[in-house]
């Protein structure tokens, strides 16, 4: 039985349509409960039908509230048949909770409803329109009715708006990739007005360029521009600006091709100054002030941007910007020069932008299985990656155009790896969790220190291999317990190589919590099983040399199980 909702975000008070379908013939009954967490908000009863039931439901007044939608068969006896679990997330706003999933086929005959209809399925609030434009530095084609990009593939701007019109039906933002700061070398003969005067050039004195396909000529080619260059800003924002008068875009999402050293302006002098009159000379140190720059620019229209490699992701965390988003990569260090080549370092990534961005969730774009020829993804690579990210407060962007998943930075590529079934079972549960619990995972916890012992089994607090890996954060009201299973698993959550083990399943944990915090409750929820919602579980009460303590039973763990102390 499967439980779908028509959008893939709601406003507070809006009626959802919630359509049960695959009902079992001899169902008498089917019930739908919406539930916040572990309390029931509201749940209505129809009669069971062979094609389905659909239920329309009045949701909430309350801004920014993710829900569990249960729904029951039930025979005539009202005996219980089978349940289904979605979930539902009630947001005036995309950018509290961001679930980004991507677009890129733009060609004519493209059923782009249906795309964003299976997306649907997913919660995805946010659309990243991948190559969707005519140049980096000309945005808006010349011809509105259709064009090619700068690698040849054709875009037909019906299908483009068909993505507009259809994204924003189902409640989803949608967002014009470009280049922050980069021209098609087509640029010196094109009369856009770019001036060769605004580039960037290395510390050895060559320009500052790339070549993406220099077989296609100057198009293929890129040349980068100062960011802090008053002229370079004016010229890209107007662009921009462009690109929302002829499109129902939402949004930018600016890019980069990451840090690239030092680098001077094109008359060999600083790119600018800092706020203390220090002079700058790598381009990460611009962001927060071309970022704050540009959002003024294009306001009200949103704005995210990728530090590719989570170099100079301090930069933007503290900058105006509405979503925060970073591309990770292995051979990249944080600050503390740890590379972020494991679960932890990603976690600590999501954290830290938590902290120094005032509670923003981060959009972790990290490609699994990257370019493995194998035709399927390794699910214990996707299921390990998607746990320790949604635990730590953040998102992925991974799914798109339609039935896709990213392993590869160039967004086509998604055609050569697929999901199995098996997987897309536990991706659908994995995003329904994080709906049906962001007001727990991702919506003003901060990080707490505790001990958690698990008896006869390794614990960590490290993200360490063959060990549980628990964190704990906290609000006033919960704290709230993440355990990831690394048992018989590594750390590397890119699998280049499709080789990581599932983690080996435990069962009948003995737990025990050490914290001060006052408990009448405690509940348990896991997306790893069919069985989404918050069950409250027995616990006792006790104290030792180490403190006051709270012990409990978890039945089973296989990648993540989530402790709730109320």
């Amino acid at each position: 039985m499967n439980c779908t909702l028509d959008k893939a975000m709601y406003n507070p008070g809006a009626t959802a349509l919630c359509t049960v379908t695959g009902i079992p013939q001899d169902a008498a009954q089917v019930r739908l409960t919406l539930l916040h967490i572990e309390r029931v908000i509201t749940s209505d009863a129809q009669p069971a039908t062979g094609d389905g039931v659909t239920f329309p439901l009045v949701l909430p007044q309350t801004d920014f509230t993710g829900y569990l939608m249960r729904a029951d068969a039930t025979g005539a006896q009202g005996e219980q048949l089978v349940t289904a679990f979605t979930g539902l997330d009630c947001s005036s706003c995309w950018t509290r909770f961001p679930r980004y999933g991507y677009v890129w086929d733009f060609t004519a005959g493209c059923d782009a409803e249906k795309k964003l209809e299976q997306l649907t399925r997913y919660h995805l609030n946010g659309l990243q329109f991948y190559d969707w434009q005519y140049r980096h530095h000309l945005p808006v084609s010349p011809d509105l009715s259709g064009w090619t990009d700068w690698s040849g593939r054709a875009v037909d701007g019906n299908v483009l708006r068909s993505y507009l019109a259809k994204a924003h039906a189902l409640g989803m933002a949608s967002m014009a990739y470009n280049m922050i700061y980069a021209a098609n070398m087509t640029y010196l003969s094109d009369g856009s007005g770019v001036q060769p005067a605004w580039r960037l050039v290395k510390e050895n004195g060559t320009d500052f360029t790339c070549e993406m396909d220099a077989a296609r000529g100057d198009v293929g080619v890129l040349q980068y521009f100062n960011l802090l260059d008053k002229d370079w800003q004016a010229y890209i924002f107007a662009r921009e600006r462009e690109v929302f008068e002829a499109f129902d875009f939402d949004g930018w999402h600016g890019d980069t091709i990451g840090e690239n050293g030092r680098m001077t302006n094109a008359n060999g002098g600083p790119l600018g100054f800092t706020a203390h009159g220090e002079p700058i000379y790598t381009v990460k140190e611009c962001y927060t002030a071309f970022l704050n720059a540009a959002k003024r620019a294009i306001a009200p229209k949103f704005l995210d941007f990728n530090p590719v490699g989570a170099q100079g992701i301090e930069q933007v965390n503290q900058s105006d910007v509405d979503v925060l988003y970073t591309e990770f990569w292995p051979w990249d260090s944080d600050t503390d020069g740890q590379p972020y080549d494991s679960y932890l370092s990603l976690h600590r990534a999501i954290v830290r932008a938590a902290a120094q961005s005032g509670g923003k969730s981060l959009v972790v774009a990290a490609y699994v299985n990257y370019r493995n020829a194998a035709a399927a993804f390794n699910t214990p690579a996707v299921r390990l990656l998607d746990s320790v990210v949604f635990a730590s407060g953040g998102a992925r962007i991974e799914l798109g155009n339609g039935d896709g998943m990213l392993s590869d930075e160039y967004f086509p590529a998604d055609r050569h790896k697929r999901m199995d079934e098996s997987l897309q079972t536990a991706v659908t549960r994995l995003y329904d969790f994080a709906v049906a619990y962001e007001n727990l995972l991702r919506d003003g916890q901060t990080p707490v220190t505790r001990t958690v012992e698990i008896e006869g089994v390794a614990v960590s607090a490290d993200g360490a291999a063959d060990a549980v890996w628990v964190f704990a954060k906290a609000d006033a009201q919960q704290e709230i317990y993440h355990l990831i299973n690394l048992c018989g698993t590594d750390t590397d959550w890119r699998d280049v190589a499709q080789t990581k083990a599932a983690p080996t399943p435990l069962n009948g944990l003995r737990v025990t919590l050490y914290s001060g915090f006052t408990v009448s409750k405690v509940l348990l929820a896991s997306p790893d099983g069919p069985d989404l919602s918050a069950a409250a579980v027995p616990f006792t009460r006790g104290a030792d040399a180490r403190g006051a303590y709270i012990a409990l039973t978890v039945p089973s763990l296989a990648y993540w199980n989530m402790i709730v102390l109320r």
